[in-house]
């Protein structure tokens, strides 16, 4: 019997994913988000900051993964085992969503969210990985979610007008359509909603797409860089660059950052491989999921109150006695409440109590 090819991982990827999944952690533990630092903070509305990129960058990396764990393994992947493992994150994600704002009533209860998401993205593009064997087809999807998100952005929805504002258009239709009745991030919208997460899952898309074209050739990697960058500009024409709605924009901007930042990673990787951080990244890279929900029931420890006042506001109050300028102390808190979370992770990786779905 021939025995199954034996895939390394990619140091790289894994490196970048690291460096996502931290800045995602950095971005969610702000000591208060009336003092942040701007680049820290999602956009208003348009626009982009680091904190609009973590996010898209950990999904494009979701993709960039699954040709290498899934191509050329016998037995294949089953159906039921994808969906095991999405019906696994949905629920993973529901639950410390749950924790972090308990209740009972439909109306305080979110069923969306980053994990959600994730599963939902992972969902498809298992199974488009599954069903294919080249390039061609995921990147075919990929257009095509975008074309039809971008499309349906300019329709009027059945109560309105069309409108890219916040709650407006066919997006906040859907959203309130879907979701109405229970909590709402965005209060008349959700920013990973139902028609967001078409680009979403394009965003994925692109990464299995590019995984499978480029195999390990650095300078196909950067054409393909800049080939998203060129699409982006074009795509901004009718599209502004929004996180919330996850334009097509989005999706091209965050695709050309993320492979660029892919692409120097490797051609610099026998100087910088044996760096400290950069092979911390490689380690976070490998216990992702485990570190996001370390540090969200951090976040659910921290909403806790105290004497009628979240813990979260209490700690940063004592954090702003150093009398550092608030935004730095917002950062500082971010830091340590970082690396608090990096700790429990390796030490709980160290034991090998890590999650795996």
């Amino acid at each position: 019997m021939t025995e199954p090819p034996i895939r390394k991982r990619d140091d790289a990827l894994d490196a970048l994913r690291g460096l996502a999944i931290f800045g995602m952690v950095l971005v969610n533990l702000q000591g208060s988000d009336a003092h942040v630092f701007p680049i820290l903070a999602h956009a208003p509305w348009n626009g982009l900051t680091i904190a609009d990129l973590v996010f898209p960058l950990f999904l494009l990396c979701a993709g960039l993964s699954l040709p290498l764990a899934m191509d050329g393994r016998e037995p294949r992947a089953s159906v039921g085992r994808i969906v095991r493992r999405s019906v696994l994150l949905y629920l993973m994600g529901f639950s410390i969503g749950w924790i972090v704002h308990a209740s009972t009533h439909l109306i305080d209860i979110r069923f969306t969210g980053v994990l959600a998401r994730i599963a939902i993205v992972y969902l498809m593009c298992a199974l488009t990985t599954r069903a294919t064997t080249g390039w061609k087809a995921p990147a075919i999807v990929a257009v095509a979610l975008m074309v039809v998100h971008g499309l349906l952005l300019y329709a009027p929805p059945p109560d309105g007008v069309a409108s890219m504002a916040p709650g407006g258009g066919f997006s906040g239709w859907l959203d309130r359509a879907v979701l109405g009745g229970t909590r709402l991030y965005g209060k008349v919208f959700d920013p990973e909603g139902p028609l967001s997460t078409l680009s979403a899952i394009a965003t994925a898309m692109i990464g299995v797409a590019v995984q499978r074209l480029v195999v390990g050739r650095s300078k196909v990697l950067f054409r393909t860089a800049m080939l998203c960058l060129v699409a982006a500009i074009g795509a901004w024409f009718l599209w502004p660059i929004n996180k919330a709605l996850w334009t097509p924009t989005f999706v091209l901007v965050n695709a050309a950052i993320g492979l660029g930042m892919l692409c120097l990673l490797k051609s610099f990787w026998p100087r910088v491989g044996s760096w400290g951080p950069v092979r911390l990244a490689t380690k976070l890279g490998t216990v992702a999921l485990t570190l996001y929900v370390v540090h969200a029931l951090l976040t659910a420890v921290l909403v806790i109150r105290v004497g009628g006042e979240r813990l979260w506001a209490l700690t940063f109050d004592a954090f702003a006695k150093l009398g550092l300028p608030l935004d730095w102390t917002s950062l500082l808190y971010a830091v340590i409440a970082g690396t608090l979370s990096v700790l429990i992770t390796l030490a709980l990786a160290k034991r090998g109590w890590v999650l795996r779905v």
